[in-house]
Parts: C-alpha cells; sequence; structure tokens
C-alpha cells in the first residue's frame, strides 16, 4: 500500500507555483495513472504548457483564470477542467489566497517525472 502527501512526496518548485508528485511512475510503478497537487501562489501563475496526456484538473480553493489553447475561463473551488492531449494550457491565480488543485493523468514516466518534479523527499 502507499499513502502519499506533501510531506514525502517528490516536488517541483517554480516561479509562482510549487507542485507535489502525489502519484506516479517512480513512486507506484503505475505507467497509467498519475495524481499531482499544485498551489499557485498569489498573482502567480503555471506556465502555459502543453503534453500528450489528457489532463483533468480539480480545483480545490481558490480563483483562477484558465487558458486551455484560445479559450480563457474563470474558474473556482469545485470546478474540475478538462484538458485535451496536446493542448496548451495553463493557470493563474487571480484571487487573494493560494489557488490549489489537483491533476490526473496518464503516467509521465520515470524520466520526465525527474525533470518536472526533481527535489526528492523520503516516502
Amino acid at each position: 500500500m502507499l499513502i502519499t502527501n506533501n510531506e514525502n512526496t517528490n516536488i517541483g518548485k517554480y516561479d509562482g507555483f510549487s507542485t507535489n508528485l502525489l502519484i506516479g511512475e517512480s513512486n507506484s510503478g503505475s505507467k497509467e495513472i498519475s495524481i499531482q497537487l499544485t498551489d499557485v501562489e498569489v498573482s502567480g501563475m503555471q506556465f502555459l504548457h502543453s503534453h500528450e496526456q489528457e489532463q483533468c484538473y480539480y480545483i480545490i480553493s481558490g480563483i483562477g483564470k484558465m487558458l486551455i489553447d484560445n479559450q480563457m475561463r474563470k474558474v473556482k473551488t469545485g470546478d474540475a477542467v478538462f484538458i485535451p492531449s496536446n493542448s496548451m494550457h495553463g493557470i493563474e491565480n487571480i484571487g487573494e489566497t493560494v489557488l490549489t488543485y489537483l491533476t490526473a493523468n496518464k503516467a509521465f514516466g520515470k524520466q520526465r517525472e525527474s525533470e518536472i518534479w526533481p527535489d526528492k523527499k523520503a516516502l
């Protein structure tokens, strides 16, 4: 059994946000599913990016502006967002508190995980 949280998982720290790899190939062996928890600082933004994996964001707390390709929409606590494969996407925190969201997608693989979440914590 694997039980993880922000205290014992790999973390990626970036300008304006940080992300924890809760479940991935590197800690669970799963090649099919990955779950991440991301905090976007007030006025921070997750940079625009794309990848082959379809992805879902679930907003746990906060208010943001979500961009997927040429569409921009406001998102808030309780919203779930579907991101199609290879779509350019990112999220900006437009609220007055940290924006926290959970992400689910197909696993990125050990090599890519080590690039995105380089800071190791003991499991």
